[in-house]
């Protein structure tokens, strides 16, 4: 019937016949049937006088010579040919007055091409080719949204990608099955000179300008083009300039999981890298937050984890009602939750985060609860990466700057002596001026406190640190000595100018040899 339709002298039909085909063609498997009886087909309705015709024609072939997908080795119509039809959208889609409706018909074929890697290159280098595509969005027209979204997806290589699992690999070569493979131009510096020459061409101005419309899966494929970008460090600045953080919070909150998730990512990128204050000014930093801590979910990957917890420290550092949000949406148990994962760089994160937020009067009133938030803060003072225990011994000092409760807190860490040892010995001088601190505070929150303190061997431990000529631990050293001018004032100790003064820091000192003395 097709065939009928297609081999007669009237138009609408023979542009049925077309849409038909391309229909048709949805599925691998009809592609693959089609590709063997419905080329004849289209090859005669391309050759039709009228435009209109031609260009659904070569949408058809560009459909049914694409179903490998990425897959290289797959070439329907043998090696050269999508490059040829490419070159065919090409002049439907820049030649002066073409209808706008051919020109869509055109990205359409280019959005099943693209999906060939030397067919990405050979678009990526048309400057011509690229403004068109641009310039089709202006204005916001939904009907060319499909054809230039994917296409800009596909050239930036931002669609979903089945893992290659090594094990089923070798599964699948020994069942004899065809194992897709990857074309060399789509490895990652090809990908990335892609990304940077849309972000450069306004991509980001393209996709606001579409990012209205109601139809969720075509802001995924935005989101998932914007992410793609802001995945290049060097290119957040321009996204943010030409608008793409707006765009990027309503779609952040509405949408498909899928599309969500990318538009929070990218969000959280660009939290990284750009100062909060200028990407996400006056509200937008409030809003920012919801689409930052669903990314705090163990369905995320634990570089999505990280990146939010990260642009979550940034934001936190903003300013009170940027805190007080953050409580508010209850991130705080959702951020100490990764205090103890076992991956060096979530803590990490995570730690440098809640020291941040204790600078808030509410995070404080957490801590002085009944829990053991201070317990836990104070037990990873100990942790052998350098940034945990500063981030944690950070948030310990400013804790007991203002608390006297979470002074007393420290004292239920039944490895409290400990950990104070390891934190006036720390071989970090940034990690000892914190933890000196922390004692500092102890002994200003009172006698009973203080008592506690010199009831052990810190005043010796303090009064070496107070002489040592270490200048990189200048800043522990003028504390030590303010902690023990606090001893003073408390009558706890005496002056003694002929004290012995204990070599902690020696190589070969340790703690116990220092307690023996």
């Amino acid at each position: 019937m097709i065939l009928a339709m297609a081999t007669t002298e009237d138009e609408l039909q023979q542009r049925v016949a077309c849409e038909c085909l391309i229909a048709a063609s949805s599925k691998k498997d009809k592609a693959k049937a089609l590709s063997e009886n419905g080329v004849d087909i289209l090859k005669r309705l391309y050759h039709s006088k009228n435009d209109a015709i031609r260009v659904r024609a070569l949408v058809g072939l560009c459909k049914l010579g694409s179903y490998g997908g990425g897959d290289a080795a797959i070439r329907p119509f043998g090696d050269g040919a999508a490059l040829k039809l490419a070159e065919a959208c090409r002049r439907f889609l820049i030649k002066p007055g073409k209808d706008k409706d051919i020109r869509r018909w055109a990205a359409d074929g280019l959005a099943y091409l693209t999906l060939d890697a030397e067919c990405k290159e050979k678009l990526i280098e048309d400057q011509a080719s690229i403004q068109a595509l641009m310039q089709l969005t202006r204005g916001g027209d939904q009907s060319c949204l499909y054809g230039v979204v994917t296409t800009f997806v596909n050239l930036c290589n931002a669609y979903e990608k089945q893992e290659m699992v090594p094990e089923m690999i070798e599964l699948a070569k020994f069942a004899k099955q065809h194992i897709p493979e990857e074309h060399e131009l789509d490895d990652v510096d090809f990908i990335n000179k892609r990304i940077t020459i849309l972000a450069n061409e306004g991509i980001t101005t393209a996709l606001c300008a579409l990012s209205k419309t109601e139809s969720h899966n075509s802001q995924e494929l935005m989101a998932r083009v914007l992410n793609a970008v802001c995945g290049l460090q060097e290119l957040r600045g321009k996204v943010v300039q030409d608008g793409g953080v707006k765009a990027l919070l309503r779609m952040a909150l509405e949408g498909t999981e899928k599309g969500k998730r990318h538009a929070s990512q990218a969000l959280a990128r660009i939290g990284i890298t750009i100062n909060p204050e200028v990407a996400f000014s006056g509200q937008r930093s409030l809003d920012v937050i919801r689409p930052l801590l669903n990314l705090l979910h163990q369905d995320c990957t634990a570089l999505e984890n990280f990146e939010a917890l990260m642009a979550l420290t940034n934001l936190a550092n903003m300013n009170e009602s940027v805190r007080q949000r953050i409580v508010k949406e209850q991130g705080v148990s959702r951020i100490e939750f990764y205090l103890m994962e076992d991956h060096v760089h979530l803590t990490r994160a995570a730690a440098q985060c809640i020291c941040n937020l204790v600078m808030s009067s509410d995070v404080v009133k957490m801590f002085e609860g009944e829990n053991d938030r201070v317990k836990f803060l104070a037990l990873l003072c100990e942790d052998e990466d350098e940034e945990t225990a500063m981030a944690c011994a950070g948030a310990l000092a400013m804790l007991t700057s203002v608390s006297d409760k979470c002074c007393e807190k420290i004292f239920n860490v039944a490895s409290w002596l400990d950990i104070l040892h390891t934190l006036i010995a720390n071989p970090s001088p940034a990690v000892q001026h914190r933890g000196i601190v922390v004692i500092l505070n102890m002994i200003n929150s009172g006698e009973e406190t203080a008592k506690k303190l010199f009831q052990t061997d810190i005043m010796e431990l303090l009064s070496g640190l107070g002489q040592l000529p270490d200048e990189s631990r200048a800043k522990a050293r003028e504390v030590a000595i303010q902690c023990l001018a606090a001893a003073e004032r408390h009558r706890i100790i005496e002056r003694s100018d002929d004290a012995e003064i204990p070599d902690v820091f020696a190589e070969s000192a340790k703690i116990t040899e220092i307690l023996d003395e």
